[in-house]
């Protein structure tokens, strides 16, 4: 494959949907033909590998492939929901013999992983099988997939664009449909962020919803939960409900199988300022202006929130920023412990190296953001009030350009460009409450999704699927393949 998606000079669209076994399906569609026998995981598997070799010299989506591996699981028994389901893992989180490099040069030296971790499990219990794993920003901490080693990853709408981040190359081939379905993790939308910038629907569980390395750690806040990105409401709701059942959580109520829309109306409250009081783009406010008319519709109750405390939103990004900052900084000095002996600090990138050094400005404002961030369900509950959904913008605009945010910018413009950009959805992170990506409209001069985004209280996932699949049913989410 060639080593630089940029020398072509074609910006897309990117689409790899044929007549192969895959055909245009979604998850469950695939599952369900590999289910009753009308194509085999092998034939679904071999498509797939097929789609990711023509995709991959233009969105330079993976990481790693373990294409070998994944042929030889397809060849035999396959059981699960999702049996014999094409899929890729994130390169944040361990696949047995696979290097684990979370995006970063730090770890180029590290030994292929030993184990799995508890999430890998549940995407092989369930029955997918992984063609390798996808692209991230290093470590996962900002939005952009203009990344300092190797090509950056190319939104599949427009090359020229970013898939968003940080789970960029798994946004890039369900996109492309080299994939039906992809895993993901959010620590601050980085989930939700891309599946804005390529079209598709992403959620957010809540915190502890599935396994994640973080819910063990030491650490003040816990931000970070895994799921998936897919172009259906309906493969989130089948693959939420396969992957509970292999982690059982008393703390939360089960969110079993949904498979019907909402039947009866809600209160939704309506936000369009973001917390660093950026008024969003004319195509995103239309988007969720439609959006919100469109639940009028429907029959629900739609009030327009008054976010008149501009003081307190603005404390609450500048306290993430921080956060975020601290975790940087905890991985620059101590990334050998906290992460793997073959860490090298002197390769971080130019990004983190900065929000580390802002975390070392500032020292003595952390412990005042981290008693503020834990304070933070106050916030989020004030801004519900007596709404039982808020709709918002997911980020403020359509997907920037690789160039906006860019891996040669300094840090503060990039931070400054990113907050601008994808402020909305770290608050749902601090809660640990659910949040959705829908990709309702396009931007018309771009030729570019815009979406619209849903947050519940925690624990109630099974009320934001009930929703979205409503919206999804009322509504004609773009398609790319009709801009082939």
């Amino acid at each position: 494959m060639p080593d630089n998606p940029a020398d072509k000079p074609d910006t897309g669209p990117v689409w790899m949907g044929t007549d192969d076994a895959l055909g245009d399906h979604d998850a469950v569609g695939v599952a369900d033909l590999i289910a009753s026998g009308e194509i085999s995981a092998a034939e679904a598997v071999d498509a797939a590998i097929e789609r990711a070799e023509r995709a991959e010299p233009l969105i330079a989506a993976f990481a790693t492939t373990d294409f070998d591996r994944a042929r030889r699981r397809a060849g035999g028994p396959v059981e699960g929901r999702f049996g014999g389901l094409p899929t890729a893992i994130k390169d944040q989180t361990a696949v047995a013999g696979l290097p684990l490099g979370f995006g970063s040069q730090t770890l180029a030296d590290a030994e292929p992983s030993a184990t799995s971790s508890p999430i890998t499990e549940i995407f092989e219990a369930v029955g997918t099988i992984s063609l390798g794993t996808t692209t991230l920003p290093e470590f996962g901490l900002t939005s952009s997939s203009d990344f300092h080693h190797g090509p950056p990853t190319h939104n599949p709408w427009n090359r020229d664009h970013i898939a968003g981040g940080s789970s960029s190359g798994a946004a890039a081939l369900v996109a492309a449909g080299v994939l039906p379905l992809a895993h993901g993790g959010d620590g601050g939308g980085s989930i939700r962020i891309p599946a804005a910038a390529c079209g598709l629907v992403g959620l957010k569980p809540s915190r502890g919803r599935l396994p994640h390395e973080n819910d063990v750690a030491p650490l003040p806040v816990k931000i970070s939960a895994y799921g998936v990105l897919s172009r259906s409401v309906a493969d989130q709701c089948a693959f939420l409900a396969a992957a509970e059942q292999h982690f059982p959580l008393p703390a939360l109520t089960p969110v079993g199988l949904v498979d019907r829309p909402l039947d009866r109306p809600l209160r939704i409250g309506v936000l369009t300022t973001s917390p660093v009081n950026r008024t969003p783009s004319p195509s995103v406010t239309a988007a969720v202006n439609e959006t919100a008319s469109l639940l009028e519709h429907l029959g629900h109750h739609v009030t327009y929130i008054d976010e008149s405390d501009e003081a307190t939103t603005q404390a609450f990004g500048d306290d993430f920023v921080l956060y975020w900052a601290f975790l940087a900084g905890a991985l620059a000095i101590g990334g050998r412990k906290l992460i793997n002996p073959a860490f090298d600090s002197s390769k971080l990138t130019s990004f983190t190296r900065g929000l580390a050094g802002h975390a070392r400005r500032n020292i003595h404002l952390i412990p005042g953001a981290i008693r503020r961030l834990k304070a933070a369900p106050e916030l989020y509950h004030q801004q519900f009030g007596a709404c039982d959904v808020v709709l918002s913008p997911t980020v403020s605009d359509p997907a920037p350009t690789l160039a906006h945010l860019g891996k040669d910018l300094d840090y503060q413009t990039h931070m400054d460009r990113l907050m601008r950009w994808a402020a909305y959805t770290p608050l749902h992170n601090v809660v640990g409450a659910p949040g959705i990506h829908l990709p309702v409209g396009l931007d018309a001069d771009l030729t570019l999704p815009v979406g619209v985004h849903f947050a519940a209280r925690v624990g109630q996932e099974r009320l934001l699927l009930e929703l979205a699949l409503q919206v999804e049913q009322a509504s004609s989410f773009p398609k790319l393949s009709d801009f082939v």
